[in-house]
């Protein structure tokens, strides 16, 4: 690990996060567990990351992105069914990356957030190797904000608790202003 980030990571803006958070699963999975398959906060074969996602209209962009984005012809609703799955998070020790501030304490940018996930997957290398419980920051998918958490270190009274859970027939419209992500913008209509 960098020391440097280490140390800039280690003196970064922590927090406490409560409230509701959701994430789309399979419509088999029925269960609130992190994966080890890599994504924007953790490193393939990493360690297990629980990423969750609020308001609703950034789990389903998430969706679109995960499943619809890059799939020529592919549209919401022929993505199979998939479970909503409510959670409510009471935890503490996260690294807060909602405000700029923090952000380049760190040393990423906005734009390091909606871009190639390596920035970011070092950041989160740093702050699970520092035993945070996890991060906080707005989604890649430019809609709400993401909270990865790091099931390693939370403390059984922190785990997220689920509250609730639907089912998706078809993937809802996609909350992303056009132009972002695999969403088409009227000028890449014409």
């Amino acid at each position: 690990m960098d020391r440097n980030l280490a140390a800039r990571v280690a003196s970064a803006s922590v927090a406490a996060v409560a409230g509701d958070f959701e994430r789309h699963v399979s419509r088999k999975v029925r269960v609130l567990s992190g994966s080890r398959s890599g994504g924007r906060w953790g490193p393939p074969g990493g360690y297990p990351v629980l990423y969750l996602g609020r308001p609703r209209e950034s789990i389903v962009a998430e969706a679109y992105r995960a499943l619809v984005d890059g799939v020529e012809g592919m549209t919401g609703d022929q993505v199979a069914p998939r479970r909503v799955l409510t959670c409510r998070v009471d935890v503490t020790q996260v690294l807060d990356l909602r405000e700029e501030p923090s952000r380049e304490a760190v040393g990423l940018s906005l734009g390091d957030l909606f871009g190639p996930p390596a920035p970011c997957q070092r950041v989160g290398q740093a702050a699970h190797q520092l035993g945070l419980h996890g991060l906080i920051a707005p989604a890649a998918t430019e809609v709400g904000e993401t909270l990865a958490l790091f099931e390693q270190h939370l403390p059984e009274a922190q785990l997220p608790v689920l509250t609730d859970e639907a089912l998706w027939v078809t993937l809802p419209p996609d909350p992303r202003p056009a132009g972002v992500g695999g969403r088409a913008s009227a000028t890449d209509l014409t």
